[in-house]
C-alpha cells in the first residue's frame, strides 16, 4: 500500500504499520486534495509551499494547476517533509509514488521526484510509456530506477483523454468502463489482464475501501471515483477466483521492501 500523509487520520495508519509491521507501506507523495469538501494542505507550513497552494490554503484539485504553478523547490522541500513525517509516525516507507500523477506532469517535478528517492533510498515507482520520456539527455534513466513493466487500473470513460495519453489508445481501451459497476465486469477486467501479462515486473493499482456512508461522504460528486469503484477493488482481489487465477497463471507476488533490498542493498541492517 501507499500513504498520503498529508491527509487526515494519517496516524491510524502509524498506528497499524506499528501493530502490522508485516505489511508493506509506502508513500503516495502528494500535491492535489481532489474531492469537493474532504480537503488538506501540505506538511509545511503555507507560507513556504505558497505555489502548491489555491486561495484557501489547499492543494489543488486538479494536476494542471500542480503543473502551471509549482515551484519545483518547493515541490522538493513539501515531499521531503511528507518522509520526513512519516518517519517521525514510526513508519518505515519502503518506495514512493505519485499520487494522481502530479509529479509527472512535467520534467522538473518528476527529476525533483527521482532524486527525493535516491537521496532518502525509496525506490520511485517508474511505469513504461509515457513516463519515461519525462527523462532526457540532460536527466537519463537512472541506473537505481526500477521501470514497472506494465501497470493496470480500472479508468472510468470519462478520464480517456488522460489514459490514451498516459498508456495509449490500445491499453487504454482495456482499462476503460463506461458502465456496468459489478462484480462481474471487473472480475472480467482484471482476470483478462491476469492472463496476458507479460514477464517483468508488473503493477495492479488497486483502490481498496467499503461501500459505505463516510466513503460516499468523501467522494460526494465523484462516483466514477466512488465507494462502489473502491468495494469493487477489493471484493475482486479478496476473492477465491481471484487468487486462484493468480496461482493458475504463476503469478509470483512481490513486494516493495523485496524491491528496496535490491536496489538498496543493506538498506535495513543499516
Amino acid at each position: 500500500g501507499a500513504i498520503m500523509i498529508p491527509c487526515p487520520w494519517v496516524k491510524e495508519v502509524a498506528d497499524f504499520s506499528k501493530n502490522n509491521p508485516e505489511f508493506d507501506l509506502g508513500l503516495h507523495l502528494t500535491l492535489n486534495a481532489e474531492w469537493k469538501n474532504y480537503k488538506w494542505n501540505g506538511v509545511l507550513p503555507s507560507n513556504e509551499i505558497s505555489s502548491l497552494l489555491n486561495e484557501f490554503d489547499e492543494f489543488y484539485d486538479n494536476t494542471s494547476d500542480v503543473n502551471k504553478n509549482a515551484d519545483p523547490e518547493e515541490v522538493r522541500k513539501e515531499l521531503q517533509a511528507q518522509i520526513d513525517y512519516s518517519r517521525t509516525l514510526g513508519l518505515k516507507p519502503t518506495h514512493i509514488d505519485t499520487h494522481m500523477g502530479a509529479l509527472a506532469t512535467n520534467k522538473d517535478l518528476w527529476r525533483v521526484y527521482i532524486e527525493t528517492g535516491y537521496k532518502n533510498k525509496l525506490v520511485s515507482m517508474v511505469t513504461s510509456g509515457r513516463s519515461l520520456t519525462l527523462f532526457d539527455d540532460e536527466f537519463p534513466i537512472p541506473d537505481y530506477v526500477v521501470i514497472v513493466n506494465d501497470m493496470f487500473m480500472i479508468y472510468p470513460e470519462l478520464d480517456r483523454e488522460f489514459v490514451e495519453y498516459a498508456f495509449g489508445e490500445e491499453k487504454a481501451e482495456k482499462m476503460l468502463i463506461e458502465k456496468g459497476y459489478n462484480f462481474d465486469t471487473w472480475i472480467e477486467l482484471y482476470s483478462s489482464k491476469i492472463k496476458s501479462l507479460e514477464p517483468g515486473l508488473n503493477v495492479f493499482l488497486l483502490h481498496l475501501g467499503y461501500d459505505n456512508s463516510e466513503l460516499k461522504a468523501v467522494t460526494i460528486d465523484h462516483p466514477e471515483y466512488g465507494s462502489l469503484w473502491r468495494q469493487l477493488d477489493y471484493d475482486v482481489f479478496s476473492s477465491k477466483e481471484l487468487k486462484d487465477l493468480i496461482k493458475e497463471n504463476n503469478i509470483k507476488l512481490v513486494t516493495w521492501g523485496e524491491i528496496q533490498e535490491i536496489v538498496y542493498p543493506n538498506l535495513r541492517a543499516n
